[in-house]
């Protein structure tokens, strides 16, 4: 009986890795934009204790100048921190559609596998 092979066993390895690629893209842009999400909520946390800190009881008018001005710069760094996070969801929408895309072209080498070896089962089977 003669061994099993597929023709496009290289094929498939290849895009197999390249699979594994776009995955571990797609990872590591979800992870960036779970990073930024998590300042984004951290920063909402410090700009709460500013606003409970500025309005304190005993503070003088030095005080809540810089107070005023360390919650302006905490609104600038949210800001961007918004604006990273529209360009990081970008991102993974695009490593999302390339892996996709990926997996595919992979799945569909290996339904054309999985068929060639049922054939070449049956195929066997009738010889016996």
């Amino acid at each position: 009986m003669k061994k099993f092979t597929f023709s496009l066993e290289k094929i498939l390895k290849l895009r197999g890795h390249a699979e594994n690629s776009a995955k571990t893209e797609l990872g590591r842009a979800v992870s960036a934009l779970s990073q930024i999400e998590n300042k984004l909520a951290s920063l909402a946390i410090e700009r709460k204790s500013v606003m409970e800190k500025r309005f304190s009881g005993g503070n003088n008018m030095p005080y809540i100048h810089l107070y005023d001005k360390y919650e302006q710069r905490l609104d600038a760094v949210k800001e961007q921190l918004i604006k990273d996070a529209a360009e990081a969801s970008l991102a993974v929408e695009e490593a999302r559609e390339l892996w996709i895309e990926a997996r595919a072209g992979l799945k569909a080498l290996e339904n054309l596998k999985e068929r060639k070896f049922a054939s070449y089962r049956k195929e066997n089977q009738e010889e016996d």
